[in-house]
């Protein structure tokens, strides 16, 4: 597998103050929930190189409930160096910390029907100029996407995948998808079989992974070899343009939802 990354996304923390059963990070599914601490993050930095990924992206679960938070906010352009730094949250706490949040240039807040409306709502109301408002559809369409994946029958999966640029570190270990450790958790996989730990040779055993058996169950409907072509020009050429107006889960999952109900 060939590396060519462009987002970094760090799950500081593997517990939430939601429950959504289809969490895309499987949060419901895990049983060995921690926090990354903030020396834990000193020592990942040193194996990460400055301006390595374009984009760092804080999420989690729900990372406000980090007891470093604040901390983590204040030293992230000193650990991880990048262009551009993206928050996801649902907006649980987001006011205690609004004085600590100037360091990102997107904070994706994100409202789960029936869960977080009011929170949601305080949270909009605040007025942030970073704040990227998104709503998600409804759970019954979601699991409809989750139970008969488009990707079943289709080869290179992974390499046609928009998600390909994305890797995470979840407790000290990196995955070669954004989408796999959820993946995994739902398909009975040990996450150790599809990551490795984040070490001076990261890299070099991050490439060694094959993922496609597991892409061909993701939510994710892969693009056409076409598509996918157009998807690649447009990123290789820096106008990340998915990144700036709207975040790529809403787009995809929006996409998924229209081609089935175009069935």
């Amino acid at each position: 597998m060939k590396l060519n990354k462009i987002k970094l996304e760090i799950d500081i923390l593997d517990f939430c103050n939601l429950n959504c059963p289809l969490c895309v990070r499987g949060i419901p599914l895990q049983k060995n929930k921690k926090f990354t601490s903030l020396d834990e993050l000193e020592r990942i930095s040193k194996f990460i190189k400055p301006f390595e990924f374009h984009t760092i992206k804080i999420g989690g679960g729900e990372p406000t409930l980090h007891p470093q938070f604040a901390e983590i906010c204040d030293n992230l352009k000193r650990l991880f160096p990048a262009q551009r730094y993206y928050l996801a949250t649902n907006g649980f706490q987001l006011e205690k910390f609004k004085d600590h949040l100037q360091v990102f240039d997107i904070i994706e807040l994100t409202e789960y029907r029936g869960r977080n409306e009011g929170v949601f709502d305080l949270a909009v109301k605040l007025n942030l100029p970073n704040l990227v408002p998104i709503r998600k559809q409804d759970y019954k369409e979601l699991e409809d996407i989750y139970q008969e994946s488009n990707s079943l029958k289709k080869v290179n999966v992974y390499n046609r995948c928009i998600y390909r640029k994305i890797t995470i570190i979840i407790q000290d270990r990196i995955y070669p998808c954004c989408n796999i450790f959820g993946q995994a958790l739902r398909q009975n996989i040990d996450p150790d079989m599809i990551s490795v730990p984040v070490d001076e040779n990261w890299r070099e055993n991050l490439a060694k992974i094959s993922i496609e058996s597991y892409c061909r169950r993701c939510f994710v409907d892969v693009p056409s070899p076409a598509k996918a072509m157009l998807n690649e020009t447009i990123s290789s050429t820096g106008r990340w343009l998915r990144d700036k107006i709207k975040p790529l889960d809403k787009y995809i999952l929006q996409k998924q939802i229209q081609r089935q109900k175009n069935k």
